[in-house]
C-alpha cells in the first residue's frame, strides 16, 4: 500500500540523518556538542491547492556535492560495509517519483547541514491493483 511505502521513505531518511548526525558528534567536543545540539527538523507545508512538501533537515557537517551528485544512485553507499546498502535512497527515490508523482530533492552544502524535500500531490490516485478495505 503506498501508505507504507511513503513512511519507508521518512523512515530511510531519517535513519541517515541520525547516522550522520552520530558521526558527527564523534568529531566534536562535548562542550561543542552542548553549544550546539544536533538537530532534525521535519515540516509540512502546503504549497498549492494541489501538493503537499515534506521537509527532513539536520544540522549537521553536510553533504560534499560530489557525493550528492550519486544520492539516489542505486547501490553506493558511504557507510562501511555492513552498515548500509546503498539501496535506501534509491528506493525512496523510487518510491516518491514513481509510486506517489512527487518530487524527492536533496539540498545540501559542507558546513550547512542537509534537507530532503518531498513533494507529493495531495491527493493519491487510487490504484486498482490495490483496493481499499
Amino acid at each position: 500500500m503506498q501508505v507504507n511505502s511513503i513512511n519507508q521513505v521518512f523512515m530511510n531518511i531519517l535513519t541517515n540523518a541520525i547516522d550522520a548526525l552520530e558521526e558527527w558528534d564523534k568529531q566534536r567536543t562535548q562542550q561543542e556538542i552542548q553549544q550546539s545540539p544536533s538537530v532534525i527538523q521535519i515540516c509540512t507545508e502546503i504549497i498549492s491547492k494541489n501538493q503537499i512538501a515534506i521537509k527532513i533537515a539536520d544540522n549537521g557537517l553536510g553533504i560534499p556535492e560530489k557525493i550528492k551528485q550519486r544520492i539516489f544512485d542505486p547501490f553506493f553507499t558511504t557507510k562501511p560495509i555492513g552498515k548500509g546498502t546503498g539501496m535506501g535512497m534509491s528506493i525512496s527515490y523510487q518510491i516518491v517519483t514513481q509510486n506517489h508523482h512527487g518530487t524527492l530533492e536533496c539540498i545540501s552544502s559542507p558546513d550547512q547541514g542537509t534537507a530532503f524535500v518531498i513533494v507529493i500531490p495531495l491527493k493519491q490516485q487510487i490504484s486498482q491493483d490495490y483496493p481499499i478495505e
